[in-house]
């Protein structure tokens, strides 16, 4: 599925990593990484909600086919945007306690839609993780990203 997603130009190589590594971190409470990952990420206080951004909307949004668009699409696609609203106002109003949360939420979210058994969160994420990674190299090495 990860293959399909969009890919946000501006995330470097390194940015996609560390924001994964601090999610897989808090997934499965690793509390050492997580304070390590913690201070990397501070420079980068939009980089986890990037991250939910680019899972979230591609599966919640509506459909491009009219004919596949039910009372359904337009729960989940309300879902999304109120889930990433809820995430954009913790960035906001707690950036110094959001990214546990945040990363929490995007563990929650890769175990209700990507996986179908809960203890393959990580493997999940993992997997999504390499696929951003190489997207993410793919942009950058042919200067795409500007």
């Amino acid at each position: 599925m990860h293959e399909n997603m969009p890919i946000n130009r501006t995330l470097t190589p390194a940015q996609v990593q560390l924001a994964f590594d601090y999610v897989l971190a808090v997934d499965v409470g690793d509390d050492d990484a997580v304070d390590r990952l913690a201070i990397e990420l501070l420079p980068h206080p939009g980089l986890l909600v990037a991250i939910a951004e680019e899972l979230i909307l591609p599966m919640t949004a509506l459909p491009d086919d009219v004919d596949d668009i039910n009372a359904d699409s337009f729960v989940l696609d309300q879902l999304g945007v109120l889930f990433m609203t809820a995430i954009h106002m913790w960035a906001h109003d707690c950036p110094a306690s959001a990214a546990p949360t945040i990363a929490r939420s995007i563990a929650h979210f890769v175990a209700q839609i990507f996986i179908t058994e809960p203890k393959d969160v990580a493997q999940a994420l993992e997997v999504i993780r390499d696929g951003r990674l190489e997207l993410a190299r793919a942009v950058h090495t042919t200067g795409t990203h500007r």
